[in-house]
């Protein structure tokens, strides 16, 4: 996000955006005092909620101008973006891409600021001010209704149904062929059909069309493939009769 400095400059000087935050950083001794702790977490958590984003540190909040970092205070900032991150949202927002940077103060001096992108999240995120989501230029409490059907969208493995999860690193072999068969679809979209002993055009039983390209196995074909002998369902039961 903001590929280069020239493209970062002119988002910075055409103000706060949906995809833009800065920040002034100060320090007390070798402690981050500014921003606070909970101000840079709401403000994480809303971009990861929302499209994504991303924060400049070092800028002057009102004027836009570019105010930076101490070289030797570079790390701390680092440090303390990655334990509001960790300590601050729940769930952590992983992974942050943060990168130190020399922009052009208005004296002309090259002064170090750290930007960091943050992206879409696959989970919704809550920080100290609640669950929150960009708006425009600002943060906003998400409504009960906007809410649950964020959770819907991001499918977090708790909403997700055991059998429907995903196996991380499964491999074709690992798939029972008799159940991957029945959820196979043709090119358009239908479920295949087979031709049984009379001659007579019947469709695979348990069909269920678009399943058949998801990518990685399920948990219930894994658990069929450790035992290759199921019982026959009602489906099953009626095509052999």
């Amino acid at each position: 996000m903001f590929n280069g400095r020239k493209e970062l400059l002119d988002k910075i000087r055409l103000r706060e955006d949906s995809y833009l935050e800065v920040k002034e950083v100060r320090f007390s001794g070798h402690r981050v005092t500014a921003p606070h702790c909970d101000s840079l977490a709401d403000s994480i958590a809303a971009f990861a909620n929302t499209r994504g984003g991303g924060l400049v540190l070092g800028i002057e909040a009102k004027t836009h101008d570019v105010v930076g970092i101490p070289l030797d205070r570079l790390e701390t900032v680092t440090d303390f973006v990655r334990e509001v991150c960790i300590d601050s949202i729940d769930p952590p927002v992983e992974p942050l891409v943060v990168e130190h940077l020399r922009l052009p103060a208005p004296t002309g001096e090259e002064l170090a600021v750290v930007k960091i992108d943050v992206p879409r999240s696959l989970f919704v995120h809550r920080s100290p001010g609640g669950y929150l989501h960009r708006v425009a230029n600002a943060k906003r409490r998400m409504s009960t209704e906007y809410l649950a059907r964020l959770f819907q969208q991001r499918s977090q493995t708790r909403l997700i149904r055991f059998d429907e999860q995903v196996v991380p690193r499964a491999r074709l072999d690992d798939l029972s062929s008799h159940l991957w068969k029945r959820f196979r679809t043709g090119q358009s979209g239908i479920p295949a059909h087979r031709t049984d002993d009379r001659g007579r055009g019947c469709r695979d039983s348990g069909g269920g069309a678009g399943r058949g390209h998801r990518l990685g196995a399920t948990r219930t074909m894994m658990e069929n493939r450790r035992n290759p002998f199921p019982a026959p369902s009602n489906t099953d039961q009626d095509s052999l009769r």
